[in-house]
């Protein structure tokens, strides 16, 4: 009996191990996202956009952004010029990032600044992407090229400058149906957007347990 309890006491080591790795694969893939639900006009806890930054798949050692503008959590009537008009984030203080480092810049018009303001109470943020009236979006993309040592979390962070923003992240969204006299307004934040492990590896998982359940019955 004993033997037996050893032997799937192995199995069970196996298992778990086979799980982690497939869980550092899922991490290693180096994505992560967060919500922008804070406001200065609207209600805050409304998720009104998601950013995400990512490794590149493309080019070694870019870090690709995608800044989606959530259009469920406005009213917007047909044809109005509604979308995102600036944006703006962070990096930490141990790389070295410059506007010339940022490109594949769509929409391509947009300028690109340092140390600015992104208003609405929300402070000062490192670097700032500034698109008109004539260039929203709702979805901005861009690369960043270049910065020695930099990763996904480099660019979580909030801004060490005076006043210094505590929200990761910023943006300006106009052209929305009015709410309380508002038609635009400054969006902030920072919440992580928990993404759920994939149903495939809970399938993989449940499977090796019923295999070392089946071995341990027939050991017996």
């Amino acid at each position: 009996m004993e033997t037996h309890n050893n032997v799937f006491k192995q199995i069970s080591k196996i298992i778990l191990a086979a799980i982690a790795l497939l869980a550092v694969s899922t991490v290693q893939a180096a994505s992560v996202s967060y919500y922008l639900d804070q406001s200065n006009d609207l209600l805050d806890g409304t998720n009104y956009l998601q950013v995400t930054i990512s490794d590149s798949t493309t080019v070694l050692g870019d870090i690709d952004f995608s800044v989606d503008v959530l259009s469920e959590a406005f009213s917007v009537s047909p044809g109005a010029n509604f979308g995102m008009q600036s944006f703006s984030f962070n990096f930490d203080d141990t790389i070295a990032v410059s506007a010339t480092d940022i490109i594949n810049l769509n929409p391509a018009t947009w300028m690109i600044s340092e140390n600015q303001n992104a208003g609405g109470g929300f402070f000062k943020f490192d670097l700032q992407l500034d698109g008109t009236g004539g260039s929203r979006t709702e979805l901005l993309s861009f690369s960043i090229s270049g910065v020695d040592g930099d990763m996904v979390t480099s660019y979580a962070t909030g801004s060490s400058l005076n006043p210094s923003s505590s929200e990761y992240f910023a943006a300006h969204v106009a052209g929305f149906d009015e709410i309380n006299g508002v038609t635009s307004a400054q969006f902030a934040g920072s919440s992580l957007v928990v993404v759920p492990v994939p149903a495939a590896l809970w399938l993989f998982g449940s499977g090796l347990i019923a295999l070392a359940g089946f071995a341990r019955s027939k050991k017996r």
